[in-house]
């Protein structure tokens, strides 16, 4: 009996150490597996999350741009991860900075990589209304830019490019959807009210960034310089308005 219990205790001893051993290995993976699933989930976000913007109207863009072109992308010369580089043809110039006007001479375009860094992905042969800013010597794009196909473009949006938007640079525009309360009287003078932006409801046509143009009226005051399309807009979007309206419980 001795004999065996002599012989019992070490093995006893060591498969207790070999189990404990298994629980701290088990732990250490288990916590190394929790680790590299939170760092993962962190890079998504912050890849998601990395860019950005403020939506702004089309004239917004058009005021605070340092060039503001149409062009036609021939090619990309540069595809990696960090930068892009896009050979285009100038077609018109509606706007251009002096050092935009010096860099732009090689039809070059610099964006970077990814979308997730705000980069730009332009489509060769296609003809873009583009806006953007001298960067660090090079002319630069990103999503945060107003960059869209031309034909895209409503008549009153190509007029407002070419001309009208600029006239109306002394005025702001302010962003006001219905759940943000926006002080109309204080901001009347210096201001035109985005009140049909897609942060009011996207389900509804935005006539003032598709139709209207914010410029100064002979009372001194901001106002939305209309045509017959942003009227027609507007009775339309009400119509919408009142419908769903009606449809509601």
């Amino acid at each position: 009996m001795g004999f065996d219990i002599v012989i019992g205790r070490p093995h006893y001893s060591q498969s207790r150490e070999k189990e404990k051993y298994g629980h701290k290995m088990a732990k250490r993976l288990l916590a190394h597996v929790s680790l590299c699933v939170i760092l993962l989930v962190a890079v998504s976000v912050n890849m998601a999350s990395a860019c950005s913007c403020m939506m702004s109207h089309p004239q917004t863009h058009a005021c605070r741009a340092d060039f503001v072109i149409v062009a036609r992308v021939k090619k990309v010369l540069v595809r990696d991860l960090m930068s892009r580089v896009y050979k285009v043809k100038i077609k018109r110039e509606f706007k251009m900075s002096e050092k935009a006007s010096v860099l732009l001479k090689s039809g070059r375009l610099v964006t970077a990589g990814t979308s997730s860094m705000c980069g730009v992905d332009l489509r060769p042969e296609e003809t873009y209304l583009i806006t953007g800013k001298v960067v660090a010597g090079q002319a630069s794009i990103n999503l945060c830019n107003y960059i869209t196909p031309w034909t895209d473009l409503t008549v009153r949006q190509k007029k407002g490019f070419r001309l009208l938007y600029r006239q109306g640079c002394l005025c702001e525009i302010t962003d006001c959807p219905w759940w943000r309360r926006c002080p109309k009287e204080s901001l009347m003078a210096e201001s035109c009210l985005w009140e049909t932006s897609i942060n009011s409801d996207s389900s509804l046509p935005d006539c003032q960034a598709n139709h209207g143009i914010c410029m100064k009226t002979p009372s001194g005051n901001c106002g939305w310089s209309t045509d017959k399309k942003y009227r027609e807009c507007m009775k339309n979007r009400r119509r919408i308005r009142d419908e769903k309206l009606r449809k509601e419980p």
